[in-house]
């Protein structure tokens, strides 16, 4: 009795998906098999950016907050939109060293939270004041970053610019 095709000694024949399984069933790399570098890369986490899981957290990081700006960023680990806005919001994060970063993910112990900040969609920003509190309430998709980001920098640099043609 003949061994199935993938069995045998030419595995240029196989299939990608094929020659993975046999290499994971043997255990054993077929000669002549190609493997894929994954080109996703992980993200360092930038000094300033901080993680909170629960309200008493955020409450600590937040109102205990008396000399820097505070961008809270909230987020869900499956949502796309979140996922892709993440690099940017990281660059922004090592731009602006001097203000606070925090990351809320949704969770269980998190949605009260989200739900009492009214918090319409994810992903979304609050900026926050050292002097006046809440100032801003923004949407934080990639369609809508230029906007926070400009909000931001007028809050970090203490100026509004005029659209040009305002008098």
């Amino acid at each position: 009795m003949d061994q199935p095709r993938a069995y045998g000694e030419d595995s240029s024949n196989m299939t990608d998906f094929q020659r993975r399984m046999l290499e994971r069933m043997t255990g054993k790399k077929l000669s002549g098999t190609k493997t894929r570098r994954r080109t996703g890369r992980r993200i360092k986490l930038p000094p300033n950016v901080k993680t909170v899981r629960t309200l008493d957290e955020y409450k600590k990081v937040v109102a205990g907050e008396k000399d820097r700006i505070v961008v809270v960023r909230f987020f869900a680990t499956w949502c796309k939109a979140c996922k892709a806005i993440t690099p940017a919001f990281f660059r922004l994060a090592n731009k602006f060293s001097d203000v606070s970063f925090i990351e809320v993910p949704v969770t269980e112990e998190t949605a009260d939270l989200h739900q009492g900040l009214g918090v319409p969609s994810i992903p979304f920003a609050h900026i926050y004041h050292p002097q006046a509190g809440l100032v801003e309430e923004l949407k934080m998709s990639k369609k809508h970053f230029p906007q926070f980001e400009q909000a931001l920098t007028s809050y970090v640099f203490g100026s509004c610019p005029f659209p040009e043609g305002d008098s």
